[in-house]
């Protein structure tokens, strides 16, 4: 038996399932998946107008430059050669021609019928047929800059430059270089050309200051294309000519020259500096010397060998038609070793004793020199014993004015008196020693007031005293008891000497020969000079040489006794030396 109710909710089933998908389908509308881009393309070459819609229920068709397009074999294809009736709706353009293919370009669809507004139209798009720009042209103040011709400016103006690349197609991008550094400040505008609508001229405008930094650099546009060979862009270029005031500084043309600067020898050394002007135009350089203008080789300084009137402050400048720099100094300072000018008041000087005496000593050098004042008294006048008078070349002062002053002079003052002057170059000592001064001390005779002196009994007893004197003593006299003797003279076993003499100084002596204990008293010297004159005790003591007897025999056994114990201590060690000498062997 059939089932009617079934069959009939069945039917209503497939009937609701029907106006489901019609409803569905007559609401879809078309909508584009991928529409047009920018495209380039070379001279002769094919290319490709991707265009693809989902959906599709209209007719696809093409314009450019809002005039239809028809499919041509060989020229205008669709992607699909069955036609664009799957959705895709991209288009080839065959043997492209700048005339005909380069424009705008859009991709359309008609409606899917008459009653639902879902007709396409896509953006315009640029289909470019590339041709090749100019070489990129320089302009400065209007003027075309020809290759080789700079642009010249003054520091510190601003300028502006304008490059240009004509006739291309796609217009071509612009870059502007210093040397091979990429400049940032430019503006481009592409405009098409008079009269040929699908080429452009590419316009790019740089504005600079002028600077010191920048004369002397190249300046480069850059043009790119893609239809350029190689790497794909050609450069034009122009020297910048930057006028600017000097700038001078100064250098060693020799290695080491500034460095040894203070260590410069009068005679040996030689300097060469230069003067290095940076400035446009050329500037015209100039040395001078504490102000006054220096005769120089161009813009060096020569000085070879230095010698101590090259010293001073040196500058140097330099001008040209915009000015005059700066000036840059630098001080030369020669150093040369000293030597002794003056030294005085005299080569010989007299002074009274006990006087003040000043010697002076005048030296040039540089760096200014010390003094020394040596004192070397040849033997000159002692007091106590004329052993004494030998004084090596003593240093009596170190200064630096080359004064020497001498306060209560006295007869061992008497001598010559050099001055050395020294100084130091680099690492080295220089020095110079001045001619002798002699100072001649004049007075009365001076001496030692007492004095003693020893004999034996029976012996020769010898007297005597050390008297300084200038001038000379012209009368000396021994005095003792009720006797006076004079030089030289003799009376019994009494007998004087011819004074020795020694720069300046006398040792006069008495001789007593066989000498008895009553010869032991004091003696008495006078000495006069023409300044003066001066007495001169000597106490004598004679010794008993019977006393002296024993005691120089127990001296003598004494002595005897010590070298017996010193002998046998070196035995003793000796042998004690060889013993552990043959121990250690054993």
């Amino acid at each position: 038996m059939v089932n009617y109710k079934k069959i009939k909710m069945k039917l209503r089933w497939n009937l609701l399932i029907h106006l489901f998908v019609f409803a569905t389908c007559a609401n879809a509308v078309q909508k584009f998946i991928e529409m047009p881009t920018y495209t380039e393309v070379d001279p002769g070459e094919g290319a490709l107008l991707r265009c693809r819609i989902s959906d599709k229920k209209g007719v696809c068709s093409w314009q450019k430059d809002d005039k239809p397009v028809g499919i041509c074999s060989g020229k205008y294809e669709w992607v699909d050669k069955n036609g664009p009736g799957g959705g895709d709706c991209s288009l080839w353009v065959r043997a492209a021609t700048l005339q005909l293919d380069n424009g705008q370009w859009q991709c359309q669809v008609t409606a899917s019928n008459y009653d639902v507004q879902d007709a396409l139209s896509s953006p315009p798009v640029t289909l470019a047929v590339r041709v090749p720009p100019q070489s990129p042209r320089i302009f400065f103040n209007g003027s075309y800059m020809i290759p080789g011709k700079d642009i010249t400016m003054t520091a510190g103006n601003r300028a502006t430059v304008i490059c240009e690349s004509r006739y291309g197609n796609p217009p071509a991008h612009i870059e502007w270089y210093l040397d091979n550094e990429r400049l940032a400040q430019w503006s481009q505008t592409n405009v098409t050309e008079i009269g040929k609508v699908q080429v452009w001229a590419a316009h790019s405008v740089l504005e600079f200051e002028g600077t010191r930094s920048a004369h002397g650099r190249l300046l480069t546009c850059r043009a790119h294309h893609p239809s350029y060979p190689s790497p794909y862009y050609r450069d034009t270029s122009t020297m910048l000519s930057v006028t600017f005031v000097p700038v001078v500084s100064i250098v060693e043309s020799d290695a080491g020259t500034l460095a040894n600067l203070g260590v410069l020898e009068e005679g040996t050394s030689a300097l060469t500096l230069e003067c290095r002007a940076h400035g446009n135009p050329r500037p015209y350089v100039w040395w001078t010397k504490n102000g006054q203008d220096v005769a120089t080789n161009g813009a060096k300084l020569i000085l070879a060998p230095v010698f101590r009137n090259h010293s001073g402050v040196y500058s140097c400048q330099a001008n040209n038609f915009l000015g005059t720099s700066d000036s840059v100094k630098i001080e030369i300072d020669i150093k040369y070793p000293p030597r002794v000018t003056w030294v005085g008041p005299d080569t010989v000087v007299e002074a009274n004793l006990f006087s003040q005496v000043t010697l002076e000593c005048k030296a040039e050098g540089n760096p200014p020199p010390s003094y020394t004042w040596y004192h070397n008294p040849e033997s000159s006048a002692c007091i106590n014993s004329l052993e004494d008078c030998a004084h090596p070349v003593s240093v009596i002062s170190l200064s630096w004015s080359g004064i020497l002053q001498l306060s209560n002079v006295s007869y061992d003052r008497h001598g010559r008196y050099t001055c050395v002057a020294t100084n130091q170059i680099g690492l080295e000592d220089r020095s110079y020693e001045s001619e002798a001064v002699t100072l001649n001390v004049f007075g009365p005779p001076m001496g030692a007031q007492s004095g003693t002196a020893q004999a034996w009994s029976g012996g020769e007893a010898r007297v005597s005293v050390a008297v300084c004197a200038n001038p000379p003593p012209r009368s000396a006299t021994w005095l003792w008891g009720s006797l006076r003797l004079n030089v030289p003279s003799q009376i019994g076993h009494y007998r004087t000497l011819e004074p020795s003499m020694d720069s300046g100084c006398y040792r006069y002596t008495l001789l007593i020969s066989n000498t008895g204990m009553s010869d032991a008293r004091i003696y008495v010297l006078h000495v006069e000079n023409e300044r003066g004159f001066s007495f001169h005790a000597v106490t004598l003591t004679v010794h008993d040489a019977a006393h002296v007897a024993p005691l120089i025999a127990a001296a003598l056994v004494i002595a005897a006794l010590l070298v017996i114990v010193l002998c046998f201590i070196w035995l003793f060690r000796k042998r004690r030396g060889t013993m552990e000498h043959e121990t250690q062997h054993v």
